[in-house]
């Protein structure tokens, strides 16, 4: 059966926005020895439709003030859902335009963790271990702007800012901020692309460039295993997407530390184990280092794009997982349940709807139209973004040159149309997540 989705089409444009997306730019200062924290933040472009605007930070940090256009304005502090940090509240009194600025200053202090009970003492600080500052998204050492109530709202839209940080550290070597190579104190870090969560290492480290992966603190003979999985992680991405684009190295960090657990943020991921675990590299490997290749070589430009590709990055960890490890995979397909949602979602799941499209809508859909088809499907989704089209058109022309004799594959396609209509009405909501 070749399904034609045209009709709904005509219905969905209604729904796509391209959006402008928002930008940080910020003035950094660390001081190891002084254990200082200081730092001014501006954004800009900041698509707020209430009175009200809110974002997270370390509760360690203390917010001095905020400036709406350079003028101070009043925050107030609370605990909402969030481990290590706390939602700060601003009153605004009328809707943002897009010529309106933010700007907060804060200052905070670092603890460098010497012995054991320093672990229990500074748990949930920005700390400095073996010479090494760490920090990333989950320390919120830079301010997320978050919908004011919402307890799954770190997991909604997340990819969605540039910035220009710059970074000063008298007494560090160097700094490595968001992605590429480190860099001396006082550089300035730049992403043009809404791409990803930030992490800043500073202090003194090893980086060494690789072929697939650049390196910090890793040992010559580890970067040998790893690159192994790296080379496997590569290729698999490459025939998933039957697509050989660009490639953007991911960076992987060995930093030991007894008050981080691992974490992978975008395209860095940071393994605080004393040991380097190859089935935690596969575990953090796909996902993220799919997510970075895929908005490396299909930019997107909205926010259903760039959960799209998320949906995706989602699905090709499971897949790699199954060709390379059968113990992550079988544990993770597990916890996926296909066709446990309701048929067709109404208003009130939009929130709890985090992705635009589950694992297992995709494992669904792989189980009926067979793993062919599903190779077909992928191909010209991928074509379709590199051609430029949105994700809804990627996904609805692709689908309909599907061929299969299923004639319940409807009730699938229609759940994700839904799904990304109600997606796409987010936009008309006060929601800013994820920075």
């Amino acid at each position: 059966m070749r399904l034609f989705l045209s009709f709904f089409s005509l219905f969905f444009v209604q729904f796509v926005i391209a959006q402008t997306n928002s930008h940080l730019d910020a003035q950094v200062s660390i001081s190891l020895s002084e254990e200082t924290f200081d730092a001014v933040y501006v954004l800009k472009n900041l698509p707020v439709n209430s009175q009200k605007l809110s974002f997270k930070l370390n509760k360690h940090f203390k917010v001095k003030q905020v400036y709406l256009n350079n003028d101070p304005i009043a925050s107030s502090k609370y605990p909402q859902n969030c481990n290590d940090c706390l939602t700060h509240n601003i009153n605004i009194n009328r809707p943002l335009n897009n010529l309106d600025h933010l700007k907060i200053e804060i200052s905070g202090k670092i603890k460098n963790l010497e012995t054991d009970k320093d672990v229990r003492r500074h748990k949930g600080e920005v700390v400095l271990v073996d010479g090494v500052l760490l920090a990333g998204a989950n320390d919120y050492w830079y301010p997320q702007v978050v919908r004011t109530s919402g307890s799954l709202s770190e997991y909604i839209n997340p990819f969605n800012m540039t910035y220009s940080i710059t970074a000063t550290c008298a007494d560090c070597d160097q700094i490595y901020l968001g992605k590429g190579t480190p860099k001396n104190s006082g550089a300035t870090f730049s992403n043009d692309r809404a791409e990803g969560d930030i992490t800043l290492i500073a202090g003194t480290f090893d980086f060494k460039e690789g072929t697939y992966a650049n390196y910090i603190n890793v040992s010559d003979t580890d970067i040998q295993k790893i690159q192994t999985r790296f080379s496997k992680s590569q290729q698999f991405l490459e025939e998933f997407t039957q697509f050989t684009g660009k490639q953007s190295k991911t960076v992987y960090a060995q930093l030991e530390s007894p008050i981080y657990g691992n974490e992978a943020n975008y395209n860095t991921i940071v393994n605080t184990s004393a040991k380097v675990d190859l089935n935690k590299v596969d575990e953090n490997l796909t996902e993220d280092t799919a997510y970075y290749y895929f908005a490396s070589n299909f930019e997107p430009k909205t926010k259903l794009d760039r959960l799209f590709l998320q949906a995706l990055a989602k699905y090709a960890r499971i897949k790699y997982l199954e060709t390379n490890n059968r113990v992550q995979y079988d544990r993770l397909t597990g916890i996926v349940q296909t066709g446990s949602r309701a048929e067709k979602p109404v208003e009130s799941q939009s929130q709890l709807q985090a992705l635009l499209i589950t694992p297992g809508q995709f494992l669904e859909l792989e189980q009926r139209i067979g793993a062919e088809e599903m190779q077909s499907f992928l191909k010209n989704t991928f074509q379709n973004l590199a051609y430029g089209k949105s994700s809804y058109e990627a996904f609805t022309e692709s689908i309909a040159s599907v061929n299969t004799p299923n004639t319940n594959l409807e009730v699938l396609i229609t759940r994700v149309q839904d799904q990304f209509k109600l997606r796409a009405a987010e936009r008309n909501t006060d929601v800013l997540v994820g920075f």
